[in-house]
């Protein structure tokens, strides 16, 4: 029986890369211009960002290590972000297949802990219908901006928002840093004397080179029906 059902938003419920990079270059046209004359290879095209996103663990070593913007204005890049993004008007899509997978899940409780904007994150659940699905929600300015992910913040967090102190969980995520980011939640609650167990589920919906694991997932799904499969034996067990 499952718990609880937690997930990453972008790459994972909703095809953002179209809008985030946008976004990204908006914050860097604010916080500095030069940082886009010439602009990084991260940002020079979609295909060049999304190998960027799933190199580096999170936007902050993104921002640092990809796109060259100094350890001091990290901070001051991150605040810029949620204002950035609702400027733009972007509704990122949901991935096919996923209502179906949510409706599935119906009675068990769900959050997301993401790194984007938890306000945009609900305003996009709102339009596409399926906000009622998710008790809780954090996003990247519910926990401070040194703990993002794979710290495990968002998650604990998420957990004492819809309640739960223990468990079977289940995290459902696209890069390799959210896998990281389920074992250390597991590893904390355990070490708080919960009972506690959190399966990782990496999502590969796209076609193409495949990010490097260096903590293996527990399962794989490469399609909604995949996952939906899984899920249902999860809650079986």
């Amino acid at each position: 029986m499952l718990d609880a059902v937690l997930w990453d938003y972008d790459g994972t419920l909703a095809d953002t890369m179209v809008k985030n990079l946008a976004v990204t270059r908006a914050v860097f046209q604010r916080l500095d211009p030069a940082l886009l004359n010439p602009p990084p290879e991260a940002l020079s095209s979609l295909e060049d960002y999304r190998a960027a996103n799933y190199r580096w663990k999170n936007w902050r070593e993104l921002y640092a290590h990809a796109c060259g913007v100094p350890e001091a204005r990290l901070d001051e890049a991150g605040r810029l972000w949620a204002p950035c993004q609702q400027a733009d008007e972007t509704l990122p899509p949901l991935f096919g297949g996923l209502r179906e997978v949510l409706r599935q899940l119906r009675g068990v409780p769900m959050g997301i802990c993401s790194q984007n904007s938890a306000d945009n994150i609900r305003a996009a659940l709102a339009r596409h219908g399926v906000g009622e699905c998710f008790a809780a929600v954090v996003g990247n300015d519910d926990v401070p901006y040194s703990a993002q992910k794979p710290n495990p913040a968002a998650f604990l967090l998420c957990l004492e928002r819809l309640g739960l102190t223990g468990g079977q969980f289940v995290y459902i995520g696209d890069h390799p840093g959210d896998v990281a980011f389920g074992r250390a939640a597991e590893r904390i609650l355990r070490e708080r004397g919960a009972k506690a167990a959190v399966t990782c589920v990496a999502v590969r919906w796209e076609a193409g080179a495949e990010p490097e694991f260096s903590i293996p997932p527990d399962a794989v799904a490469r399609t909604p029906a995949e996952l939906a499969e899984l899920l249902r034996e999860l809650g079986e067990t």
